[in-house]
């Protein structure tokens, strides 16, 4: 369809109110409007609780921005330095044998273009605080590695962040977070080893917190089945982190398919996530990545697109997302299981410092999706000048 999205200019909680941040937002969704391909046929907002209406226009559409058949795209991730979105293709096996990064800005005319060839089965991604480094999850390269790009969005260099815990290698990281003090947090299930026999897993699958300034790598938890998604608190006080156990080698609705909340307590390598508590139970599928707004509202992947959830875990709505073939659609059927989330703006616009975040990136199956929400990305804490 050629038609364009019914998209109301997005309401900037918390910025100033001057017609400077209203032309950016403008501008943004013009951007989004010409890029990619709106569903016009596809409902994907409901609401569950009148709420979610301040969060996004139940009449916006998805725009599909990058359609890659048989890959499995995952770790979207705004690259904010230069207006483009990076995510990967195939943390797992796929019948077209993915492998790659790929980013969409200005460079490639909108358009998906290979960044990486190669990038070991990267999963979950980040962006660092110089907006142009990809902190990346890699499946069979079995670390978290750095992937700088160049004001041209090109790839320019790639290095080992962290590999082992206590000279054994990691399992398979999955998702990452950057702390606002620079450490890195991510979750290492086995996942790997069950896709990639070749693989054999050594270690529990934990949750560990990587201090780049002393080189020390710690456990911050123990005891998830298949620890999946995290993100702090906007205030960095708690963390949600998903367990998708329910998903093995088979799914297995017995096993965990939930996030829960923790508290982050302690100092340096003594940093724990302690009083565990359920958030969220997530049906139908599995939940996977985690967003937060600025609100503190949670955003989870999950097997009928993403539900939202206020700071409290009551559901406020969904986002679907359409169906696509897979091995496990008849667990979704009618809509597609989502992977991972990212807030940013519109690839091809002037970059926005990364606090000011208005377009939602959905990553289903093969393909990457946009909506316009009317709360602003709230993963990072913004600088004290701006609250």
């Amino acid at each position: 369809s050629s038609g364009k999205p019914n998209i109301h200019p997005p309401i900037l909680h918390g910025f100033p109110g001057s017609n400077m941040w209203s032309a950016l937002a403008l501008g943004t969704l013009a951007a989004l409007n010409g890029m990619g391909q709106v569903l016009d046929d596809w409902d994907p907002v409901e609401v569950v609780d009148e709420r979610f209406k301040d969060l996004v226009d139940p009449g916006a559409k998805l725009t599909r921005v990058a359609w890659l058949e048989n890959a499995r795209t995952e770790g979207p991730a705004w690259v904010w330095q230069v207006g483009a979105l990076s995510f990967t293709t195939g943390n797992c096996p796929t019948a077209g044998d993915w492998d790659d990064t790929y980013i969409i800005g200005n460079s490639t005319n909108g358009n998906a273009s290979p960044m990486l060839r190669h990038s070991n089965h990267s999963n979950g991604q980040t962006i660092d605080f110089t907006g142009l480094g990809i902190v990346a999850c890699e499946t069979t390269g079995r670390r978290v590695s750095m992937v700088r790009v160049d004001e041209h969005s090109r790839f320019s260099a790639r290095k080992t962040i962290v590999d082992n815990y206590r000279g054994k290698p990691l399992n398979s990281p999955n998702d990452v977070v950057i702390k606002s003090d620079g450490t890195v947090w991510f979750t290492d299930p086995s996942y790997g080893c069950i896709q990639f026999p070749d693989q054999e897993c050594v270690l529990p699958g934990d949750v560990y917190r990587y201090d780049p300034k002393k080189g020390e790598l710690s456990v911050v938890y123990t005891g998830l089945d298949k620890p999946n998604g995290l993100a702090f608190s906007l205030d960095e006080k708690r963390m949600y982190v998903v367990d998708s156990g329910a998903m093995h080698a088979d799914f297995d609705p017995t096993r965990p398919h939930c996030v829960y909340e923790f508290d982050v307590e302690g100092e340096g390598a003594g940093c724990a996530l302690t009083n565990r508590r359920l958030f969220a139970d997530i049906t139908p599928g599995i939940p996977d990545g985690l967003k937060l707004d600025n609100f503190g509202n949670v955003y989870v992947a999950a097997g009928d697109g993403v539900q939202v959830f206020d700071p409290e875990g009551t559901l406020l709505g969904k986002i679907h997302t359409p169906p696509y073939p897979s091995s496990f659609a008849h667990l979704t059927p009618g809509y597609g299981q989502c992977s991972n989330l990212e807030t940013g703006g519109a690839p091809g616009t002037p970059p926005f410092p990364h606090y000011r975040r208005h377009v939602f990136y959905i990553a289903a199956g093969p393909g990457v999706y946009a909506i316009t929400l009317k709360s602003s990305g709230g993963d990072r804490p913004m600088p004290p000048s701006q609250v």
